[in-house]
């Protein structure tokens, strides 16, 4: 089955590109999804846990992610086996970034996958599409959360620098005018460390371990399609 989303980030194409070379930060923007070691020349060991009901699935399994650089398109594929539910899921996603306007960045996602064993009944008909939009506005929130922290640490990193060069010339200027002597003035020391620059903030735009809990998307489908119906037989005729 073919599944093509988009969605629109507040980014220009050069920041979202680059989180795009952060592989197990994408991975984990993805509910559910892991990786089980790191990657190595683009192979990935994946691992995804879904929840649906009383089932819980661990596919685990390998996969590749492919980047070009010169399009800024790429490509995710692999397969995995949950042996507990006998299922097996194949798959690729690709995708591709453009510009609609100066500042932002449009990401175009098509997936192609294959499901059998238990879960398959659910990748039937029209809900699965739905379970996907979900999916992918899930990572579209958590890959922006991802864009929105290192924005915010180049700015607090910037913003530190600047006051460091600040400083610095304040020290430099004191030191040139003379100090008089007295009981209540003293030269500042040439040799004050500068003050301590702080660390990136790590930010986990997914909790670890989290399964994608399909039964809790499937119930708020199921209930938007019920105030969809309830507002179409209270509408005036």
């Amino acid at each position: 089955m073919e599944i093509e989303q988009s969605f629109t980030v507040p980014y220009p194409p050069d920041a979202v590109w680059a989180c795009f070379h952060d592989t197990p930060g994408i991975v984990a923007c993805l509910p559910g999804a892991s990786l089980s070691a790191p990657p190595v020349g683009g192979l990935l060991k994946l691992a995804m846990t879904v929840k649906l009901g009383p089932i819980v699935a661990s596919f685990a399994g390998d996969g590749e992610m492919k980047l070009d650089e010169a399009a800024r398109r790429g490509s995710v594929s692999g397969g995995g086996v949950d042996r507990k539910s006998a299922s097996r899921v194949k798959g690729e996603a690709a995708f591709s970034l453009d510009e609609p306007s100066p500042g932002r960045t449009r990401v175009d996602v098509k997936v192609d996958y294959t499901i059998a064993g238990t879960l398959a009944q659910f990748s039937r008909g029209g809900i699965v599409k739905e379970l996907a939009t979900r999916m992918t506005e899930a990572f579209a929130a958590n890959l922006k959360a991802k864009l929105d922290a290192a924005a915010a640490d180049a700015a607090t990193v910037e913003a530190q620098a600047e006051a460091e060069a600040t400083e610095a010339g304040t020290r430099e200027q004191a030191a040139e005018v003379p100090i008089e002597a007295g009981p209540y003035t003293a030269r500042p020391a040439a040799n004050d460390p500068p003050a301590a620059r702080p660390a990136p903030r790590h930010v986990d735009t997914a909790p670890s371990g989290a399964p994608l809990n399909l039964g809790n998307m499937f119930w708020k489908i199921l209930w938007s399609r019920v105030r969809g119906w309830l507002s179409l037989g209270s509408s005036p005729r």
